[in-house]
């Protein structure tokens, strides 16, 4: 039997932490599909959770062959092209549109995390390896739900700027209303469970490597399974679309790529506390490649082009730190 194992370093920490296995742990990793299927199941690692260091290289075997599929620029301007025009028709509000793209490498999963965890030490990142999905490495700056002590925080996080060290000009209403519905969906969501006390900052800016988004953060007081939570706030629109099942259908019909555990949810529950992140700036190791996967958020105002660039953008970040 295939053993699994898995590595994290949390948000704004530089300890990096991994589960022992064992039935009677209190703790669990969970490592959740875009969409859940015998294909793509939810992945559990139940145990006990223990400081440690990060894996050395040679740790983990990657077995899954490689699929040397991409998107191409045609084929993503399309699908990018159709959604402006259902938006315009009134179809959809937002949605989102997500590209693969493979490349032969021979880039060590174990360095990578790594060196992710040095680059970006206010994501997420994680490496893990189980039967149930493969290999796959992280550093996701996007908080889906935290809780403690019945009291929850969560992220609406959208709309993004390339700066590259230089000055940009202001957001525009296409990126704040990209992100405005994804503060919306959220707020229902949690109005829905139940939430008291609820406190919305203002929002601002959040830098990823050299990427600018804008962020709203949330706390509040709920009652209730955090993992439940997670499951009704997931899709947000930052990954789906709005409405919700019209933007899904798109994106199983016009994406035209597997999104696998891209864009669904991992994180850690525990029984001092309990965080989960969507699964973004991914990649999937297979032998002798990665696949990387990116997608951008498609509202009235989106030009093709531009979506395509930022696309670009944000798979450059990933490649900036395969090791």
């Amino acid at each position: 039997m295939i053993e699994s194992s898995v590595w994290w370093s949390p948000p704004g920490s530089p300890e990096i932490y991994t589960i022992e296995p064992s039935e009677s742990g209190t703790s669990c990793f969970r490592f959740t599909p875009f969409e859940k299927s015998k294909q793509y199941p939810i992945v559990e690692i139940r145990g006990h959770v223990l400081a440690c260091s990060a894996p050395l290289p040679g740790n983990i075997v990657v077995r899954t062959p490689f699929d040397r599929s991409s998107t191409d620029k045609t084929e993503h301007l399309a699908a990018v092209s159709f959604a402006i025009s259902e938006i315009a028709a009134g179809s959809l509000d937002k949605v989102v549109v997500a590209r693969v793209k493979s490349i032969a490498s021979e880039c060590s999963p174990e360095a990578t995390f790594k060196l992710k965890c040095q680059k970006h030490p206010d994501s997420f990142v994680y490496l893990i390896d189980h039967p149930g999905c493969g290999v796959w490495c992280g550093a996701s700056p996007e908080l889906l739900i935290s809780a403690s002590d019945n009291r929850i925080e969560t992220v609406s996080l959208a709309g993004t700027r390339v700066t590259n060290g230089k000055a940009f000009e202001e957001w525009t209403d296409k990126e704040r209303n990209e992100q405005s519905q994804v503060t919306e969906y959220i707020k229902s969501i949690l109005e829905n469970h139940g939430a008291t006390d609820m406190h919305i900052e203002p929002r601002h800016e959040r830098r990823y490597g050299n990427l600018l988004h804008l962020e709203t953060r949330f706390s509040c007081a709920i009652k209730g399974d955090i993992s439940e939570i997670a499951s009704d706030l997931h899709p947000t629109p930052a990954v789906g679309g709005r409405p919700l099942l019209e933007a899904c259908k798109f994106i199983k019909t016009h994406e035209r790529i597997d999104r696998a555990f891209y864009a669904g949810f991992l994180g850690v529950e525990s029984a001092s506390g309990s965080a989960y992140y969507v699964n973004l700036r991914a990649a999937q190791w297979m032998i002798g490649g990665v696949r990387l996967f990116a997608g951008g958020g498609i509202v009235e105002g989106s030009e093709p082009e531009s979506e395509w660039m930022e696309t670009e953008a944000k798979i450059d970040a990933i490649k900036a730190t395969l090791a």
